[in-house]
């Protein structure tokens, strides 16, 4: 629950200091995701704009940074794979222009577990706020895949 929290904290407060983003709802996301997974955060990386990763931990994205954050994720269950098959390990690009700081996610996110909204070829989040949803949000999103 420790890791809930923080990743509630860490997706939500820092976001709203640098950018903001009018909230979606849970029903409109699913509708529009591609895969729908259960996964836990393997770890946290970022590469700079030429696709080389990026190791510092004070190292940061947003508003005139290069630098893009990704999570690994491990899935251990597809909830919905509307778009073909999906790996067992994939790499989740953040929104650039969150204002994230490399150690900070690495120590707030490796190890937490939620279900993803995810969306493509790419795994992208299917908006940059709101596609990690609590595993407590489980019922409520099979009810709405199935409609």
């Amino acid at each position: 629950m420790k890791y809930l929290w923080s990743l509630i904290i860490v997706l939500c407060a820092f976001p709203a200091s640098a950018t903001s983003i009018v909230p979606k709802s849970l029903e409109e996301m699913v509708a529009e995701s591609d895969h729908i997974v259960v996964a836990t955060i393997r770890a946290v990386g970022m590469v700079n704009a030429r696709g080389v990763p990026v190791l510092a931990p004070d190292a940061r994205t947003g508003p005139g940074e290069s630098n893009q954050m990704r999570l690994q994720l491990e899935i251990s269950e597809v909830l919905s794979p509307r778009d073909g098959a999906i790996p067992v390990a994939v790499t989740v690009p953040l929104w650039k222009m969150w204002h994230y700081r490399l150690g900070t996610m690495q120590e707030e996110l490796v190890g937490s577990r939620g279900i993803f909204l995810l969306v493509g070829p790419q795994h992208a989040p299917v908006y940059p706020i709101g596609f990690q949803r609590s595993p407590e949000e489980r019922q409520a999103i099979l009810a709405l895949l199935r409609n």
